[in-house]
Parts: C-alpha cells; sequence; structure tokens
C-alpha cells in the first residue's frame, strides 16, 4: 500500500508542477480599445459618453493569458483598436436617463472574453457615464437643400412628408440634399433620396423610406437689370385727398439685381407695373411715413417654379403724403325780385 501512496504523491506533484509551470506562461497584455453605441440601437436612441462624447476611446483593457493566445490577439488588432459596443436595452436603460456603467462588470461578463480565451484583469476607468435619450418618430415637412445647405426649390416632393426618428424638442423639415449633378439630373426626371435630420453636428438620422423629387426645368438665373414701371396701392379716399410722392424716385428708376431666366424677365417686362408702393390708411396722419419695401409684381407662375427671384434685401420706398387742395365752394349770386 505504500507504494501505491508514494506513486499518488509522485503524480499529484507532477500535476502540481504542471500548473505551475503552465500558470508561470501566462501574461498580462494593455489594450486601448473604444466603446461606441451599437448599431442596432443607433436607430431608437441618442447616446453620449462621458459629457458628450460618441464614443470612448480611451478605454485601457488589460487581459491575461498564454503567450499565444496574448500573440494572436495582438497580431489580430496591430493595426486597429480592439471595439466593444453598448446597447441600453441588455442594461434596462431603454427608458433613457443618466447612467453609471461598470465597466469591470462589462468586461469580466462579455463574451468576447471566451472568444479570445483570456482572462479578464482590469480596466481603465473603472466606470463611464452615459446618457441615453429616446429617440422619438416625427411627421416632417421635406426640404431640398443644395451642397451648401441653401434651400432649393422644388417642383414636386412625394410624399411630402416623412416620419423620422429624431429628438423630442426638434421642430424643423427633413432635408433631402442634392448634388449639382443631382439637381440637373432632378430637373429632367426624378430623383429618389432618402430624407434626413441633423440631430448632431455632423451626425444624421435617416427617414427608412425614400421620396421622389424634381426641380423646375428651367435654365440657371442671371442676373437682369431694368427700368421699372412705378404703382401705387392705396385707398381711393387718400387717392382724392392727397398727392403721393415717391421721395428716392431715383433711386428705384433702375433695378440691377433681379435673378431670373430670360422667359421669366420676359414675361415680367409686360406687366402693367413692375413694382408697386403700398400706401396704408393712416399713413396721412405720421409725421414722417416711416420707409416700406417696394412689392416686385412678378408673374405668379414663374415665382412659383423658381424661375425669379426678388433682390435681398427688397428697395425701400420713401413716400410722402401731401395734401390737395380743397375745391372751391361755388358762390351763389341772389336776383332782386322783378
Amino acid at each position: 500500500m505504500d507504494w501505491i501512496k508514494k506513486f499518488l504523491a509522485v503524480i499529484f506533484l507532477t500535476l502540481l508542477i504542471w500548473a505551475w509551470a503552465f500558470l508561470s506562461l501566462e501574461t498580462p497584455h494593455t489594450w486601448m480599445v473604444t466603446l461606441k453605441t451599437a448599431p442596432a440601437a443607433s436607430d431608437d436612441f441618442w447616446i453620449t459618453y462621458n459629457d458628450g462624447q460618441e464614443q470612448v476611446d480611451n478605454l485601457k483593457l488589460t487581459l491575461r493569458g498564454s503567450p499565444d493566445k496574448i500573440s494572436e490577439l495582438v497580431q489580430r488588432y496591430r493595426s486597429e483598436k480592439l471595439e466593444f459596443f453598448y446597447d441600453p436595452k441588455e442594461f434596462g436603460h431603454d427608458a433613457g436617463g443618466k447612467f453609471k456603467l461598470d465597466m469591470t462588470e462589462y468586461f469580466r461578463s462579455h463574451p468576447k472574453m471566451g472568444e479570445y480565451a483570456l482572462t479578464f484583469e482590469s480596466c481603465m476607468p473603472e466606470k463611464i457615464d452615459v446618457e441615453v435619450e429616446k429617440l422619438v418618430p416625427k411627421l416632417l415637412v421635406v426640404q431640398c437643400v443644395d451642397e451648401n445647405g441653401a434651400a432649393v426649390k422644388h417642383e414636386s416632393i412625394e410624399p411630402a412628408q416623412v416620419e423620422i426618428n429624431v429628438r423630442k424638442d426638434y421642430t424643423g423639415p427633413g432635408y433631402v440634399m442634392l448634388t449639382a449633378q443631382q439637381m440637373d439630373r432632378a430637373r429632367r426626371l426624378p430623383v429618389s433620396e432618402r430624407p434626413y435630420v441633423e440631430i448632431a453636428p455632423g451626425k444624421r438620422k435617416y427617414a427608412e423610406r425614400t421620396i421622389n423629387l424634381t426641380l423646375p426645368a428651367s435654365e440657371p438665373l442671371k442676373e437682369q437689370v431694368i427700368q421699372p414701371m412705378i404703382g401705387y396701392i392705396a385707398s381711393p379716399t387718400l387717392l382724392t385727398k392727397y398727392k403721393i410722392e415717391l421721395v428716392n424716385e431715383t433711386e428705384l428708376k433702375t433695378i440691377r439685381n433681379i435673378r431670373a431666366t430670360d422667359k421669366a424677365f420676359d414675361a415680367y417686362k409686360k406687366q402693367r407695373y413692375h413694382i408697386l408702393v403700398e400706401v396704408r390708411d393712416g399713413d396721412e396722419t405720421l409725421s414722417e411715413i416711416p420707409a416700406r419695401p417696394v412689392i416686385y409684381n412678378f408673374p405668379p407662375e414663374f415665382v412659383k417654379t423658381g424661375q425669379i427671384e426678388a433682390p435681398n434685401p427688397p428697395q425701400q420706398a420713401q413716400i410722402k403724403l401731401t395734401p390737395l387742395p380743397t375745391p372751391a365752394t361755388p358762390t351763389t349770386t341772389t336776383l332782386p325780385p322783378s
């Protein structure tokens, strides 16, 4: 029986030596890792980390394992960072709010630890701040813009409204941005695009469905010059009692910065009055009438299709009202009785 005990003791010591040798081969290694919002959560939530960051790039993760496993992971991520993802639904944060995320527990229980065949040792920082805002679906009017963000007048947008998940306080439109090439095509054929909203600088949220958009089939607008005929909008009472004078008529005799196609400008030139000056009831009681923007009497059909545009800012009319002489009362002569 003694030999059996000695044999078992040798085996036990041998196993201990092997285990010690194996454990002594395990080495730690530290990686800089990134924490991002899970793609599955990005449609329904707006998530920021540590006071406004869209992701966390300075996480130090230390793992322990055999040299071959450490080397394998080092080679695998030699030119890029390890990435991990946060989904608020997995942590019960889907109602929204501010939270402390325990990164030690997060990494210790992460499935990737098993995939890497490595053991979690430590991470820094151990906790990070997370703010979760649940996005809400809203029906938004679609607006077309160019690459500089300037509004572009469209001929048709179908559908004119789309649903996009946005932050709860958003009240603006959904945007469709067209390049110069796309705008040229949209003047001939419908262009299909997905409207978007910029929920943060450089961060867009797109609608699930596309819209079909067309632009007016017109040539580029050109600077045009006209010597306008000037008309007045005034009540008959004012016209019978006051003479309307345009103090700065000389300034208004030439308009140089109207932008229009040739076709639209030709139609504009045929208007009886090219600019209208509004005189309002009550102006006669003022010691000085404030300068008032003129009204450009453009043909409505060309305004609607974006083929003619007024100067910006519009020119101002300076008006003066002078009372007309009161008509003399006829004299009645009484003849003596014959």
